[in-house]
This record gives structure tokens, C-alpha cells and sequence, in this order.
């Protein structure tokens, strides 16, 4: 038996979801699964495990933020075997590349990777009246996921595994778009850059709960303050009950790759997408 570890980051609930499914594979074949989403707890030490496993949604077609700094700081895993996980709305970009060449970069010899749809519940798209993978993940990828897991067990007890290649890279509108949303810009630049209308909040601090980094403060009025942990989730202005909230992704200079993004993916016979109308924080198909 195999101790192992599930660190992911999840903020609406279907990584975490397609987490349990891949324990549940794990379990099944007697090892003892530890969970841990990176938005409620600190990452556990990784002395005492086997195995670990990272998962992630696709943020501008990347990890967000917040994975890439853990992935940063983990320690050497020599010796340790690994597996990658992850949901996307519309593509998942290099966001599984990226996750798999760090994990290999720190020693990790991979055991698995497996992705899959999940709901896009993105501020850009949904005030443009989209959304993507509605439904996601659905039934059959949950029993995927679960298969991922029984397999990746038998990985580990000695069958062979033959790594698949890696994701095809963004194309160039998306990249230019990645650039724009960068680490560096976010933390120096955009995080700088929200704004809240006094008029119209009225100091519920919903954003401040919700925010996964703890990156929204109130200041002495009440209203809200952001600091540098932003990871662009756009969490604070999506769900505003108010539409007090205009984060810098919503200005016209991104509607550009919005749009080219919707048309895009609303075109792709392969995607399933809903009409919606996204009003003070609720979203409801039409």
C-alpha cells in the first residue's frame, strides 16, 4: 500500500470533484489518499508520501498563479513518482505542459496524466452571454477519472507506462493573451488596477469570502483592497451582487481577445456551450 497525496487547486468545485473520483480509483486498490485543495489549507509536507499528485484548472491556458508557486516550491522529488490532472472550459493550453515539465523538473518521474472538460464560469465570456462546457465534467468523465485512478495503481505496483505526449501549444491570439495576463504584470501592474464603485457597494465583503488567495482586505471604510496575491479568477467582480466591481481584464484593451476567444470556441462543434445572462453575481441560462 502506497501513501499519496492529491494537491490541487479548486474554487467552484469540479477539480475537487474530479480529485475525489481519481482517490476513489486510488482507494479501491487499498492506498491511503490524502486530499489537499490548496485554497482552504496549507500544502502538506510530502516526507512521508509515495506518491503525489498535482491537479489544476486552465487559467488563460496556463496554471493559474497560485499552482505555479507552489509547484515552485516544492523540494526536490528524486525518487517520488507523480501524476498530473486537469479541468479546462474551452482548451486547456500548456496548462498541463506546464505542470508536468516542473514536476520533471524537480526529479518527479511521471505516472499519469488525464484531463478533461469543466464548466467555464469565466467573467469575459459569461458577459458576453456564453457558457462553456456547461454540464462538465459529466458522468463518463467523473468514471474516467476514476478509471485514471485505478490505473495509475497499477503504474505504481510495477505495469509499464508509456507517457503521452504533451498538449499542443496555445495558439498565437491566445499566447498574446497569456503575455498580457503574466505573473509579472499581474502581481506589479493589473493587481493594482481594480475598482470598486462607493456608490453602489455596500461594503458585504461576499468578495473578500470568496477571494481564494486572501488577496481582498476591507480598509477602514469597509470597501474593498487588494493586494498582490491576485490570480486573475475574476472571483470578486463575478460574483458581485452589486456590479460594483471592474477588474482590469473587463476594460476594453481585452475585449479584443474576449471576443475572439467566444467566437472561437462557440463555432468548435466539439464544445458544448450555453446562452446565459450573467446579472449581479447570478448566472442563468436563456
Amino acid at each position: 500500500m502506497s501513501k499519496i497525496l492529491i494537491t490541487y487547486f479548486s474554487q467552484g468545485g469540479t477539480t475537487a470533484q474530479v480529485a475525489e473520483y481519481i482517490a476513489f480509483g486510488l482507494r479501491s486498490s487499498g492506498h491511503q489518499v490524502d486530499l489537499c485543495n490548496i485554497k482552504d489549507c496549507q500544502p502538506i509536507n510530502l516526507d512521508c508520501y509515495d506518491l503525489l499528485g498535482i491537479g489544476s484548472p486552465a487559467y488563460f491556458f496556463r496554471p493559474p498563479i497560485n499552482v505555479t508557486d507552489y509547484l515552485t516550491s516544492l523540494p526536490s522529488l528524486t525518487g517520488l513518482r507523480s501524476f498530473v490532472f486537469v479541468l479546462y472550459g474551452t482548451y486547456p493550453g500548456d496548462t498541463g505542459n506546464n505542470i508536468r515539465a516542473a514536476l520533471r523538473m524537480k526529479g518527479a518521474s511521471e505516472a499519469g496524466y488525464f484531463k478533461c472538460r469543466g464548466a467555464d464560469f469565466y467573467q469575459g465570456y459569461l458577459k458576453e452571454g456564453y457558457l462553456f462546457s456547461p454540464d462538465n465534467p459529466l458522468p463518463s468523465e467523473l468514471s474516467q477519472a476514476k478509471e485514471f485512478g485505478s490505473n495509475v495503481s497499477a503504474i505504481i505496483a510495477g505495469n509499464k507506462y508509456t507517457q503521452p505526449e504533451f498538449d499542443p501549444p496555445p495558439g498565437f491570439i491566445y499566447r498574446t493573451e497569456r503575455f498580457f495576463t503574466n505573473r509579472w504584470l499581474v502581481k506589479k501592474i493589473i493587481s493594482r488596477l481594480f475598482w470598486v464603485n462607493r456608490k453602489t457597494c455596500t461594503t458585504c465583503a461576499l468578495c473578500m469570502k470568496q477571494c481564494p488567495t486572501g488577496n481582498i482586505v476591507a480598509n477602514k471604510e469597509g470597501y474593498p483592497l487588494w493586494s498582490r496575491d491576485c490570480i486573475l479568477c475574476q472571483s470578486c467582480e463575478m460574483n458581485c451582487p452589486q456590479e460594483a466591481i471592474t477588474s482590469p481584464i473587463s476594460w476594453a484593451v481585452f475585449k479584443f481577445f474576449i471576443l475572439y476567444n467566444v467566437t472561437n470556441a462557440s463555432r468548435d462543434t466539439s464544445l458544448d456551450h450555453v446562452r446565459v445572462k450573467h446579472i449581479r453575481g447570478r448566472t442563468t441560462r436563456v
